[in-house]
């Protein structure tokens, strides 16, 4: 108990811990941020790119489809003529419009998931803001206040 008494009642050992504690929070909040942050634009960016690709894809299914339907339909009264070969190639039609409904989920989660990415920069670059400077301030107070305990100290000692 005489040490924690003796700790409280030496301001020069409580600025002293203020300090370090606040140098260690500066650097936590200058390291963890900007991690965190580097690590969701990566995967934004990736997301980004899968994004791009399916759209991509899903452009030409959807090009693909149009030209399919457009076929079914013209042929629809002429079945009786058309080979057997050419029909086969319009039943793909209903494989490739699955694949273009599957691909328009597939790009609404990523579009979520981006939603999502940007949520998180947002938060990380408030979260060192908000923390960042407080603990500036209050460890640049706690620096003034050891000085001047510090230099009264000093004062008292020369007389």
């Amino acid at each position: 108990m005489e040490t924690a008494s003796s700790f409280l009642a030496s301001g020069d050992n409580v600025f002293k811990f203020l300090l370090t504690m606040c140098i260690g929070t500066i650097l936590f909040n200058i390291i963890y941020p900007t991690d965190k942050i580097r690590e969701v634009e990566i995967r934004r960016s990736e997301l980004n790119y899968k994004l791009n690709v399916i759209n991509n894809e899903s452009r030409t299914l959807f090009d693909e489809v149009k030209k399919l339907k457009r076929l079914e339909d013209k042929l629809s009264d002429l079945s009786s003529s058309v080979n057997a070969g050419f029909l086969k190639k319009l039943e793909s039609f209903d494989l490739k419009y699955e694949l273009l409904t599957k691909k328009d989920y597939e790009i609404e989660h990523l579009r979520k998931l981006i939603d999502i990415s940007e949520d998180e920069l947002d938060f990380y670059s408030s979260f060192r803001f908000w923390s960042y400077y407080p603990s500036m301030a209050i460890g640049l107070l706690s620096l003034i206040f050891w000085i001047k305990f510090y230099l009264k100290s000093q004062k008292m000692d020369e007389d």
